[in-house]
């Protein structure tokens, strides 16, 4: 009897640490996977410092995911708050090592209306916005009848300077619905209008030259640039760069694969391999090598006060801002901005992909992103203050 009570009491025993066993292991797996995710996280945010010159385009690719990588962080981060306090721990040690990469992203500029200028200070405001070659990228059904969104937007805003990308040409068009009273207004608004590059257009209520090289246009390959000298109010002069950077080069095919993979609806690791990573991996590549030339341009042409921006077809900490960064560029939206900003609508790329950088004797008071999407990009316009 004795021999069976003590069988029976060896086996609960057994039991028991068995059970005691399970949730210390999965608690073990819990924090390597968060030690995983951290990891991760940390890798996206600073791969934008390695150079995809010398290292490969691919590690772009790795910092075009730290948003996503940081939403399953965050998401892990709070459910462990109530499961597993050592790998939240973790996650949130993961999250303040990303910290510079994170608030690059996701500013934390908090204000309470637009700033004002210093007494005597003077003021102006640049728009920055690929419009697309003026198509109206909506459905017909919500398109307006008898003149162009696009240059209604641009005369709404009323910037001082207004750079264009994708804009090959302004002028009366039936077919674009550019009326003759919307290009009269342009052209009373802004009676310097200067087509440079390709499809670059830059309009200015101000003094404006355009600054030209010796340098053959295909040097840059598929990017785009318009290079000039504006004399800001004051007489102070601004050396400006409205810039097209290298695109991702989809076809419409790859862009209906990367919505399958949003949608988790692809298993072909092959062609997303091939199709969406091989190109976009390339396309950084390109943006890099773009990038040096512009600054190279930038050293002989630039002089103390200089503005670049455009649309850059990349985010926020990628190798092509951080290059500006370290040539003495801040990015406007980083400085006073506050969250997220999307600046690109189509195709599910919801990215900020258009930039305003500047340096010298310009402070940065307010940006505004417009919402209509009659491009697929939308407009960002800056008011700067000239010291």
């Amino acid at each position: 009897m004795n021999s069976k009570a003590s069988a029976a009491e060896k086996h609960a025993d057994k039991n028991r640490k068995a059970k005691n066993r399970r949730p210390r292991i999965g608690r073990f797996i819990t924090v390597c996977a968060d030690v995983l995710a951290a990891s991760a996280l940390i890798l996206c945010g600073y791969a934008g410092n390695i150079s995809p010159l010398k290292y490969g385009g691919a590690w772009g690719v790795l910092h075009l995911a730290f948003p996503g990588v940081l939403a399953i962080v965050a998401l892990m981060l709070i459910v462990q708050l109530f499961t597993c306090r050592r790998g939240a721990a973790v996650l949130a040690c993961g999250m303040v090592l990303s910290g510079g990469p994170l608030l690059t992203y996701f500013p934390l500029n908090i204000h309470f209306g637009d700033r004002q200028p210093s007494p005597g200070d003077s003021t102006f405001t640049l728009m920055s916005y690929n419009v697309a070659n003026l198509i109206d990228q909506r459905p017909i059904t919500e398109q307006p009848m008898g003149y162009n969104a696009i240059v209604s937007q641009i005369l709404a805003h009323d910037a001082d300077i207004v750079c264009l990308s994708e804009s090959r040409y302004l002028s009366v068009s039936e077919r674009l619905n550019i009326t003759p009273v919307q290009y009269d207004s342009l052209q009373r608004r802004y009676p310097h209008i200067i087509l440079s590059g390709r499809a670059q257009c830059t309009l200015s209520k101000y003094p404006i030259q355009p600054l030209h090289t010796s340098m053959d246009s295909t040097v840059f390959g598929a990017a785009d640039v318009g290079m000039y000298r504006v004399t800001l109010p004051g007489g102070k002069l601004l050396t400006l760069f409205n810039v097209h950077l290298q695109s991702l080069g989809l076809r419409e095919s790859d862009k209906n694969l990367y919505v399958d993979l949003t949608e988790l609806k692809t298993e072909d690791l092959g062609q997303i391999r091939r199709d969406l990573l091989g190109k976009v991996s390339a396309a950084n590549v390109q943006r890099a090598r773009q990038t040096q030339i512009l600054l190279g341009l930038i050293r002989h042409y630039g002089g103390p006060n200089v503005i670049v921006c455009g649309d850059f077809n990349d985010v926020p900490g990628s190798y092509p801002v951080r290059s500006f960064a370290d040539a003495g560029f801040q990015s406007v939206y980083p400085k006073i901005g506050f969250g997220p900003i999307i600046t690109f609508n189509a195709d599910r790329f919801y990215f900020c992909i258009d930039h305003v950088l500047y340096r010298g004797d310009l402070v940065p008071l307010n940006i505004h992103k417009g919402t209509e999407k009659c491009s697929d990009h939308y407009p960002l316009t800056v008011r700067f203050e000239v010291l």
